[in-house]
Formats: structure tokens, sequence, C-alpha cells
């Protein structure tokens, strides 16, 4: 797994992966972007000189100033802080991720993706959106008591092999820099719009997960696409829920052990309904998600593919006298989360 660096509220004390992850209430106004501008970072300077670093940097580089079409004014520095704060507070280091980012951007011609969503396009209008969406479900909702977007996928339904039938792999490709895109305009127009650093309530619902996720080739192609893509995306999501977790308390365990201090409290790891509905109720109102979550029925045009095997996996538990070491079908269980190309550690390179 990859994680996230911190947050622009973060953790002082240790604390573990788990059910609860709180609801934090005085959210907004501690990633306001004033705020975040004028305070003091771990490394002795604020956010405003660490931002005018980088982009002396990349005027070194003969990258800065930006292109006029980059982004509307009102948006850059937010974009700038979402790397700092990625990059573990170090401007040299997300200054550098910002130059790798922006010759992507022309390498790709992200430009043009962007004036097409400024134009008015919508998810449904992305290339190849019912022959993906079918087996890379994502669904984005309503929004956390803090006004942060809630966006679901849902993992367990992801089939890489079958996505692969249904598309080419520079057709996949095309589609995840769409949602990706798409994800970072609605987040820059709602910081703009709130003066607050916008993030996602992240969601992934393995209910489905199974052993099928671990054909080796699918899941190691389309894993390298989304990392590639993601990786110049940087600190998007807020919170991320794990929800339908085959063996939740174990991985619970093993994900400690793992995870850095700083982004622990980002992430909650949570098994059935009884265990994660007061989780999901504590950061949104029920209306706020899809009903799916609650047992509702599908998104239209998606099925159950009927081949959740977890629920025939023997128990599993974690020796007594060594925590940190799961039983072979924990291990199991871990390899099949890690494997999938959608899961937090292989798509959110910085989250």
């Amino acid at each position: 797994f990859r994680y996230a660096r911190l947050t622009c509220c973060s953790a002082t004390n240790r604390v573990s992966v788990g059910q609860r992850m709180a609801f934090n209430p005085k959210r907004n106004q501690e990633c306001k972007i004033d705020l975040l501008l004028s305070k003091v970072w771990e490394s002795g300077i604020t956010g405003q000189q660490a931002i005018d670093k980088m982009k002396d940097i990349l005027k070194g580089k003969g990258k800065f100033p930006l292109a006029e079409d980059f982004a509307p004014p009102e948006w850059v520095d937010a974009i700038f802080l979402r790397f700092f704060i990625g990059f573990k507070k170090n401007p040299a280091a997300a200054a550098e991720a910002f130059s790798d980012m922006l010759d992507w951007r022309a390498k790709n011609n992200i430009q043009a993706i962007r004036a097409q969503l400024l134009a008015g396009m919508t998810p449904e209008q992305f290339p190849r959106y019912e022959q993906i969406r079918r087996y890379y479900p994502l669904i984005t909702t309503g929004e956390d008591k803090n006004g942060c977007p809630i966006m679901i996928t849902l993992t367990g339904l992801v089939d890489p092999a079958k996505l692969l039938k249904s598309a080419t792999l520079d057709e996949i490709r095309l589609y995840i820099i769409y949602v990706m895109e798409h994800k970072l305009m609605k987040l820059s127009e709602m910081t703009a719009k709130s003066g607050v650093l916008m993030r996602a309530l992240e969601i992934h619902d393995l209910k489905g997960l199974g052993m099928h996720h671990l054909a080796t080739g699918p899941i190691g192609i389309l894993r390298k696409v989304v990392q590639e893509v993601s990786a110049n995306y940087v600190e998007l999501a807020d919170k991320v829920l794990l929800i339908n977790c085959p063996f939740a308390t174990v991985i619970r365990t093993v994900l400690n052990q793992v995870i850095p201090a700083r982004s622990i409290h980002k992430l909650a790891v949570m098994g059935g309904l009884q265990d994660y509905v007061d989780r999901l109720l504590e950061h949104a109102d029920k209306d706020q998600y899809h009903p799916v979550l609650f047992g509702g029925p599908l998104p239209e045009g998606l099925e159950d593919t009927g081949e959740d095997d977890m629920g025939t996996w023997s128990a599993a538990t974690v020796p007594p006298r060594d925590k940190k070491a799961p039983s072979a079908r924990s291990r199991a269980t871990l390899a099949t989360i890690a494997a999938c190309p959608f899961n937090p550690g292989a798509c959110w390179s910085r989250w």
C-alpha cells in the first residue's frame, strides 16, 4: 500500500485504523485556505512561503507563470497547497511533482478534456461510459456534513478481466483521466466558492470481493494505468471508508502496522451493515448516500456478478502471541484487496 501524507488537519497522537474515524465538525474551520497559507508548518515556513518557493522553482524550469488555460486564477493557490501538503510539506519535492504533472498534462492534452468539462460535459457523456461503468462502478451522490462530496466505488463489483474485454486499455485510461479531471474540477470549484480546501469522502464497498480479483494479468495492467493517472491528482480524499470488508478486525490489525501515524486517521475499515451504518450516518445524512450502501438495489445498469466467494472462506484469526502475523486466510484477503487496481493503496498515490 502507498498512503497519503499529512492532511491539512494533522493528527498529533497515534490512533488506530478502526471502525469509528470520528466526524470532525471543525474540519472546514481548520482547512480554510487563508489559514493554511498563514500557518507555520513543520518545516518552519508558512503555506504562502512554501507556495512562493514552489513557484520560484518552477520559474527556474521555465514553467511559471502557468499557462492561462491551466486553471482559473482562483483555483491556483489551492492546487499548489494540495501538492505541498501531499508531498510531506516539502516545497522542493512538491515543485518537482508539480512540474511532472504539468508535463503529463501537456503530453496527454488534458486541457482539451478540461475544456469539454467546462463546457458542460457530464460523466454520462464520458467516452465509453456505459461499457466501462458496468465493470468499474463509480457513484457520486450527495455531501457529508462538512459539505465534502461523497464518492463511492463499488470495488467488489470491479471486474478487471471483463473490463479489459469491454474496452481497450487506451479507452479505459482515457475514461479514468476524465473521471479524475472531473473530480479535481468539482473540488476546485467548491474550494473557490467556500474558501475551504475541499476534498471528497471516499467510500469503497468491498461487497462482492473474491478470488476472481486475483487474476494477475488484468489487474497488473490496470493498476499501472490507474497509478499513472492518479499520481497527477493529489490530496483529493478527505476520509476513506472501506465497508463490507472481509475479516475487518484482522485487516485493521494488519493495517495498523503499515500505515504511517500521520495518515491513519483518514482511514476506517469496517465489516457488514451493522458494523458501518452508524459511522456513515455520523458523517452524512442517509439521503446523501446511495441506497445500495444500506441494502438497497444497485444503480441502474449494474448487476451483482454472483462471484462473491469471501463468505465461503474459513474464519480468519490473528495468533494471540503475534498480532502482527495474520493467518493465511487473512493474508489472502489482504492480497485480494491490494491486488485490486481501484483500492486506496493502488489508486490514490497521494490522498
